[in-house]
């Protein structure tokens, strides 16, 4: 692991009534990029006469029709969920605009990457260039979002673990990328953030600050060490978010970021032999529902997911592992059924 940049994450601020202190610097030139609903509960402590955008798309081709009502500001600020953090980002991006980043729930990582997760034609692509002058984490707010979305964030640092067992099988295989040959002290530094969060089930089931924490810490390794490693991936996700990327193409569906990836993650260590007890102890604690009718979708809409992953992996074009092999679908779809059910 190459420790030339020391992979720091984004300046990261925590503690409570962030809100407030925009006041303090923030522009008359400045829009909040945010969601309706989000917005609604919180906009009566932003300064008054503030611009709102509203997100309402991730197609790269709709956004691009947006650009021209951000040319006349000067700052952005990212207040809401990964949607509203990712097109903040975008606009950042496409007009200079000095960012600022105010996530209201921790259910992905989007928050500490440079790129904006946008959709040509309902495939993901992770694009961009965007540093924010600050992350606020407001403590308060966060604990004051549905579980189910702060909750959501395991996903995107279980991934870490599935993400290794790609990388080290496509190492046995001989068939690591050249830019991407495997990194056992990248690979551990990744590990140590997994079993971090196993430790602290009953913190992050609380949401107490020590488990927002957790989640965070773990977000910023995600985030900062895609790019310190050469926007390499290979340590940080696999199988589990191309199972979510394929299902969420063939549903037409938004989901709740850490449910399909969570189911994604079982999945994953299924067709690796490495689904570990810990795991289902970790899922039984902290009741985050991740079954199919939790994301209003069948079982039938997941068996189809899986018979077209392999296809979806190799068309796409994404990096070598497990799900890039045939796999005997009605065997590992049953033994994903019954590791489902015993959690619930």
């Amino acid at each position: 692991m190459n420790n030339i940049n020391l992979f720091n994450p984004f300046q990261t601020i925590t503690g409570f009534n962030q809100i407030q202190e925009l006041e303090n610097f923030i522009v008359s030139e400045t829009c909040i990029v945010t969601m309706n609903d989000i917005w609604n509960l919180y906009k009566s402590r932003f300064p008054k006469n503030i611009d709102v955008y509203f997100v309402n798309t991730l197609e790269e081709k709709d956004l691009e029709k947006e650009i021209s009502k951000f040319k006349n500001y000067k700052m952005v600020i990212g207040f809401g969920g990964g949607q509203a953090l990712d097109i903040a980002k975008y606009f950042s991006w496409k007009c200079n605009l000095k960012l600022f980043q105010f996530p209201t729930s921790i259910s992905v990582d989007a928050v500490f990457g440079h790129r904006s997760g946008i959709r040509r034609g309902g495939n993901v692509n992770y694009i961009g260039w965007a540093i924010p002058e600050c992350v606020f984490i407001d403590y308060e707010i966060i604990q004051s979002a549905p579980k189910v979305y702060n909750y959501s964030g395991i996903g995107d640092v279980l991934c870490f673990y599935t993400g290794v067992l790609d990388w080290q099988f496509a190492h046995s295989k001989n068939k690591c990328e050249k830019k991407w040959t495997y990194d056992e002290n990248l690979s551990n530094k990744s590990l140590t953030f997994v079993e971090d969060l196993l430790i602290n089930a009953k913190n992050i089931k609380d949401l107490n600050q020590q488990g927002i924490d957790t989640i965070i810490n773990a977000h910023q390794w995600g985030g900062n060490s895609f790019f310190s490693s050469g926007w390499n991936p290979r340590h940080i996700e696999g199988i589990e978010h191309f199972f979510f990327y394929n299902l969420e193409l063939r549903t037409n569906k938004k989901f709740i970021h850490g449910q399909p990836v969570c189911l994604g993650f079982i999945l994953g260590c299924l067709l690796h032999n490495k689904y570990e007890e810990r795991f289902q102890n970790f899922f039984q604690e902290i009741q985050f529902d991740f079954r199919p009718e939790a994301m209003n979708i069948s079982w039938e809409i997941v068996e189809d997911t899986l018979s077209t992953l392999q296809q979806f992996i190799l068309s796409s074009k994404l990096w070598y592992g497990i799900g890039s092999e045939e796999i005997n679908k009605a065997l590992i779809l049953d033994k994903l059924k019954s590791s489902v059910s015993k959690i619930y």
